[in-house]
């Protein structure tokens, strides 16, 4: 069968003596274990943890490298990427055997097979490899290398891994890091110690035992309809090959190294290298430090806030207005990394079009079906069941965020059981009893028990009542609702439930540490495949012989040599055939060691008060007016002494610098290029495309740099060009770990819950835990770090380690670590400052809440508004228009010496008194404007505000802005601290003991820490937060109001363990209210368009007096004003008079004529409804013929329409007898949307 030959990579460390490096990253010959055949326990000093195996950072120096040559091999990039298969991550199955040959000037000199997949327990040449499932001893040796001449396949499936991949037994670093696979992907060659002779080469060749296996054979078995052989294996494993007639069947794998004469022992790149470090909050946010410190001509904050801006520039480019809070919270949004919040559920309508009828057999839909479509009102009573749905997800989200916490605590205080049952010797007294910590645990594990079982699995099966079922009644109840709305309306429309992501948890980053200089090389073994073509992809060769079945010694080695002789033919350079100069360096781990200063006063470490004041944050940090961060209040909040010591161990990447590259280049391809082919048409020369110009921009650059004119674009010129200079000395990674840390607990591989070495009942309490933990065993508690839930204080970097493929190390000096500008500490240059974070994950919770219910959020269906009503300033009156939510004119307050006087609306459609007001969180509001004489007061403010408040349209109303001020929404939203999983607990061995005997877990009292929340934003034209009040319990209004433009410390508080705060808001509509606490992304809500509408009808006026009319006539020179008309109202008695501009007529002026007419006459275009019974008279010459029933009627209708209305004054002078002095109000009234454009 044909074949196609894949390049790998191949390297070789040559040893002169021995050397220690660092240990596998898991050491399973630790493992405990009971021996089958002597009934011993093994290892049984150690408790059956993870813990125990893992390598520690700094320490384990404890694999010792024989001297000779030691080789490893990296496989091709797409064998070592995950794959997305049945909702899991799964890497490919790679080649299994491997041929190694050693030749010396052409001839073979010895050839081995590596069989990466067999078990070989005899001697100690494999690595230990877990095996947990089988009695006996839990690991086995794996990887077996045979002579050439003596092997014969092994085929036995006791004696091989079912599947053979990258990460081995679940380590990520597996295949990357040679401690881990040196007998998988590795060989060791005794012969040739020291300097290696001129001339001496190694190539290794792989393929795969089961040709069922084969990655290629795998992909080319489905390719896709139409697509030649090699177009697939091109898109979907980034291969170049030369195309044939037929496909190759197999892969073959090779890699060639061949050593030079001119040779060093030490890599120039670690040589007295001078390696730098740089934190930030993310990798290019660290980049930009490293950049502001080392490009002449800028300020470190001003590169800062530039680069920053590219990497949220999608975010912000749609925004036209407020850029610099907008790019402040991008940043601070960065700084965290979200986690699903849980579900909403929304109800949308699904339109059957024209396609879908065709399909089903049905003609199309009809111009009356889709109006009618449009038509459909959702009754009431689905606002409600969809309310209740949405409650009910929410619990049973809850519930099962906290069930996740609580098996991930279980976890933790098993790992602590087997400690108390197997003590480290240090004396027995130091641990609990371990039969107490059992009690424990059944008495948590009964916790949980009686939580699963009151939440239930959805989809729940049978009857029942736990949240599960009543989630399921609450989704049935809405779906037979929609039905009947479906099955009623005609309208070939269908509304179905759609689940949507709640709002996130947010946990923040690591910090993150840039490495500079040399030694910070990113390696060329991962994830390079495609650097030897412009187009990306990894050249390979085709083998167009037979290769036949790889079962003998001679077919092995016959096929090496065809092998090798088309790798030789690759194009130069490739990664296939290499030669071996000097000795490698491939950066693949960093491990790390920080200290944590905590802010000092109210915390939890103090020896006599270990829990935090409840003031902890706003005794230390204060939340600066329009800033998103919390800062310091004084220098000496953090504390000189009393760190704490955390360490861990993290992958490197190379990530920041291309990532950041490919950012700038795609920027200034908007910017650049335009002038650029300007220059080049005038020229009479082609023009350059935006990709041509990210393939090679030196060019445009080179011009841009002689000509351009932009300070800002020549900086990002100048900085890709250092980028492109520097491309192979930076990485970066963040201190994976830091926060876990901070909880007292560690993220590593663990161990299945169990207890091999223990007793029967043991074991039995084992599988119990088991069953509870489920797979929520992955952190383990580290009692002897300091309990810092709250991540406030500084940090400084005390150890960096670059640890290579080979596991040789490279201390990082860490004396002179740069930072951002944010991330300065003011009175330790040698620290990073930590602002204000929560370490568990949490989220803000801002929503509007329904206007018709107390606590009831936004079911996001039309009819649930969150609008209680408006209320309209009155400039020229020094009063408060009050409107009900639908725009109906209630009355108004105007301000006096004393209480503010209440006046009900003209017409008859107002309150009498302020009680008679509909909405209770509407009267509330104005009965406190009356009472705390606050109409005057609150006048001024919202005229402030609102002259700050800049919406998109704002233009469009301005005119009636200037007469009565901007419709402003009560509305009421909650807000509140949730924590994804039950708080954090300390998990010290003393408090651990305490625990033990009460029925509550210690937290120190974090959760009751109270946090700043900020409400509207004083310098954001796109908020439209005017004022609020805080809600009593009982929900009436505090004392005071709040301003944004008060500019004061907020007076909202919340806390993990509170109850959530209600407050009630004056807002513009058209503008969003944002929430900022510092710890958390700022959140913000904003009304709905479909509720604003009504700020837009709504009528407002303004005294008119004296005014000078001639005798009955009305003639006022008024302001023309879009989509609305002008009415003149003037009492009569104890009744209302009103004359419009253009004429109106009422209902009842017409009821001779009967409804019939009202209604023909309105679809005829005679009249055009306005509300309230009322309608706009069309002017005669403008009046279509009238219907045919109504033309013997015609002129009595026009009789009943010739009514008067508000004239345009005379210009001349006039002195008519019958002068009349007149008092009233104009009001300017809105026409419906649907009117809009006709008289």
């Amino acid at each position: 069968m044909s074949a196609l030959v894949v390049p790998v990579h191949l390297d070789a460390l040559c040893l002169a003596d021995d050397l220690d490096v660092t240990g596998p990253s898991t050491d399973f010959t630790r493992l405990p274990y009971v021996d089958p055949d002597t009934g011993r326990d093994v290892g049984a000093d150690l408790p059956y943890l993870g813990e125990s195996l893992l390598s520690a950072p700094f320490q384990h120096q404890n694999l010792r490298l024989k001297a000779g040559i030691h080789l490893h091999w990296a496989l091709p990039d797409a064998l070592t990427r995950l794959q997305q298969a049945g909702g899991t991550a799964e890497a490919p199955v790679v080649p299994d055997r491997w041929l190694v040959t050693r030749s010396r000037d052409g001839a073979v000199d010895g050839q081995w097979v590596v069989e990466s997949d067999v078990f070989c327990d005899y001697g100690e040449a494999g690595v230990a490899y877990p095996v947990l499932d089988a009695p006996g001893r839990p690991y086995r040796r794996l990887g077996r290398r045979t002579p050439l001449a003596a092997w014969t396949p092994t085929r036995d499936p006791r004696n091989r891994l079912p599947a053979l991949s990258v990460v081995g037994h679940g380590d990520p670093a597996f295949a990357a890091f040679y401690p881990n696979c040196h007998s998988v992907f590795g060989f060791h060659d005794p012969d040739f110690t020291g300097r290696p002779p001129a001339g001496l080469r190694y190539d290794v060749m792989g393929w795969y035992e089961d040709a069922g296996r084969d990655e290629l054979a795998h992909v080319l078995r489905a390719p896709a309809p139409g697509t030649a052989w090699h177009k697939t294996v091109a898109e979907r494993l980034g291969w170049a090959a030369d195309p044939g007639p037929d496909a190759p069947r197999r892969m073959l794998c090779f890699g060639q190294l061949t050593f030079a004469p001119a040779q060093s022992m030490v890599n120039p790149l670690v040589a007295g290298a001078e390696t730098g470090s740089c934190v930030g909050h993310t990798a290019t946010e660290a980049l930009a430090a490293h950049l502001g410190a080392v490009l002449p001509g800028v300020t470190p904050e001003g590169l800062e806030d530039l680069l920053e801006a590219l990497t949220v520039a999608g975010d912000l480019e749609n925004a036209p207005v407020d850029l610099s809070i907008g790019l402040a919270e991008a940043r601070h949004t960065a700084t965290f990394a979200p986690l699903p919040g849980g579900t909403l559920w929304t109800i949308q309508r699904q339109d059957e079009t024209e396609a879908g009828a065709r399909i089903a057999g049905r003609p199309a839909p009809t111009a009356r079906e889709r109006q009618d479509r449009e038509r459909i009102v959702l009754p009431p009573a689905l606002d409600d069941l969809l309310g209740e749905l949405n409650e009910a997800q929410e619990r049973y989200d809850r519930a099962r965020q906290i069930l996740t916490g609580l098996r991930g605590r279980l976890f933790a205080d098993w790992h602590k059981y087997l400690v108390c049952a197997d003590p480290p010797e240090i004396g027995d007294g130091g641990y609990p009893d371990p039969s107490q910590v059992a009690f424990f645990l059944e008495r948590s594990m009964a916790d949980i028990d009686e939580l699963a079982d009151r939440t239930g699995a959805y989809p729940p099966q049978g009857p029942g009542d736990s949240l599960a079922h009543r989630l399921e009644a609450a989704y049935k109840a809405v779906d037979a609702a929609l039905s009947e709305v479906d099955a009623t309306s005609g309208a070939r429309a269908a509304h179905v439930l759609r689940g949507v992501p709640a709002p996130s948890h947010y946990q923040p980053n690591d910090p993150v540490v840039l490495l500079t200089g040399a030694a910070a090389t990113p390696s060329d073994r991962y994830g390079q495949d495609g650097a030897y073509r412009p187009d990306g992809m990894l050249q390979c060769a085709r083998l167009d012989a037979e290769t036949g079945e790889l079962d003998t010694p001679d077919r092995v080695a016959a096929l090496r040599e065809r092998v090798a002789g088309s790798a030789a033919a690759l194009p130069v350079p490739n990664p296939a055939v290499r030669q071996w100069e000097h000795a490698p360096w491939h950066p693949v781990l960093l491990q790390w060691e920080a200290e944590f200063f905590p802010a000092k006063a109210g915390g939890n470490l103090d020896s006599a008060h270990r829990d935090y004041s409840a003031d902890y944050i706003t005794r230390n940090y204060v939340l600066p007016d329009e800033g998103v961060e919390l800062q310091a209040r004084t220098g000496d909040a953090i504390p000189d002494g009393g760190a704490n010591v955390y360490t861990g161990t993290t992958v490197l990447s190379p990530a920041a610098r291309p990532v950041l590259s490919a950012r700038i280049l795609y920027y200034l391809a908007g910017k650049v290029l335009d002038g650029y082919n300007a220059a080049r048409r005038e020229a009479g020369l082609p023009t350059v495309e935006p990709k041509e110009f990210r393939d090679a921009p030196g060019e445009v650059l080179d011009w841009y740099e002689t000509n351009g004119t932009d300070a800002r674009l020549r900086t990002l010129t100048a900085v890709h060009r250092h980028l492109s200079a520097n491309a192979d000395n930076n990485l970066s990674q963040s201190l994976g770990g830091f926060n876990d840390s901070l909880l007292m607990l560690k993220l590593a591989r663990q161990l299945p819950v169990a207890d091999p070495v223990g007793f029967p009942t043991e074991q039995e309490l084992a599988g119990r835990v088991a069953a509870r933990v489920g797979g929520e065993n992955r952190y383990a508690p580290q009692p002897n770090h300091d309990f810092n839930p709250i991540r406030a204080g500084e940090a400084k970097i005390e150890r960096l380690r670059i640890v290579d493929n080979f596991g040789i190390g490279h201390d990082v000096d860490v004396t002179r670590i740069r930072t951002t500008t944010r991330l300065r500490a003011a009175e330790h240059p040698d620290r990073v400052a930590m602002p204000p974070r929560l370490v568990q994950a949490a989220r803000l919770r801002l929503r509007l809440l329904d206007a018709g219910h107390a606590t009831r959020p936004l079911t996001g269906l039309p009819e649930c508004s969150p609008v209680c009503g408006w209320l309209v300033p009155d400039n020229l009156d020094d009063s408060l228009r009050v409107y009900a939510a639908d725009g109906t004119w209630l009355g108004s307050l105007s301000a006096l010496a004393g209480p503010a006087s209440w006046e009900p609306a003209p017409l008859g459609g107002g309150a009498a008194d302020i009680d008679a007001l509909g909405n209770a969180h509407l009267r509330r509001v104005v009965a406190w404007l009356r009472d705390a004489q606050g109409v005057g007061d609150l006048l001024g403010v919202l005229d402030d505000a609102l002259a700050a408040v800049e919406p998109a349209d704002a233009a469009r109303h301005r005119d009636r802005a200037v007469l009565a001020g901007r419709p402003v929404a009560v509305v009421r939203a909650e807000v509140s601290l949730d924590l994804r999983e039950p708080p954090a607990v300390h998990q010290d061995w003393n408090i651990f003991r305490k625990d033990l005997g009460r029925g509550v877990r210690e937290s120190n009292g974090y959760p009751l820490v109270r946090f700043p929340v900020r409400i509207g934003e004083a310098g954001r034209l796109g908020d439209g937060t005017l004022c609020y009040w805080l809600e009593r319990p009982d929900g009436t209004l505090e004392d005071r109001y709040h301003a944004p433009l008060d500019q004061q410390e907020t007076p909202l508080v919340v806390a993990a363990d509170l109850a959530p705060r209600y407050l009630t808001l004056l807002a513009d509509p058209r503008a969003a209210v944002h929430a900022t606490t510092g710890i958390l992304p700022t959140e913000s809500v904003r009304i709905a368009a479909e509720h604003q509408a009504a700020a837009q009808d709504l009528e407002v006026g303004f005294l008119a007096a004296p005014v000078l009319t001639d005798g009955d006539r009305i003639a006022v020179p008024l302001p023309a004003e879009q989509d609305s008309f002008w009415s003149w109202r003037e009492r009569d008695g104890t009744a209302w008079l009103e004359t419009s501009s253009p004429p109106t007529v009422r209902r009842a002026d017409l009821a001779e004529l009967g409804d019939a007419a009202w209604q023909a006459l309105t679809r005829a275009g005679w009249l055009t409804e306005v509300g309230d019974g009322t309608a706009l008279i069309t002017p005669a010459d403008r009046r279509p013929a009238p219907p045919p029933a109504l033309e013997p009627l015609r002129a009595r209708i026009e009789a009943l329409l010739d009514r008067p209305c508000i004239e345009v004054p005379h210009a001349d002078a006039r002195f008519p007898a019958g002068l009349t002095v007149r008092e009233g109000e104009l009001v300017l009234r809105a026409v419906p949307p649907s009117e809009q454009g006709n008289p």
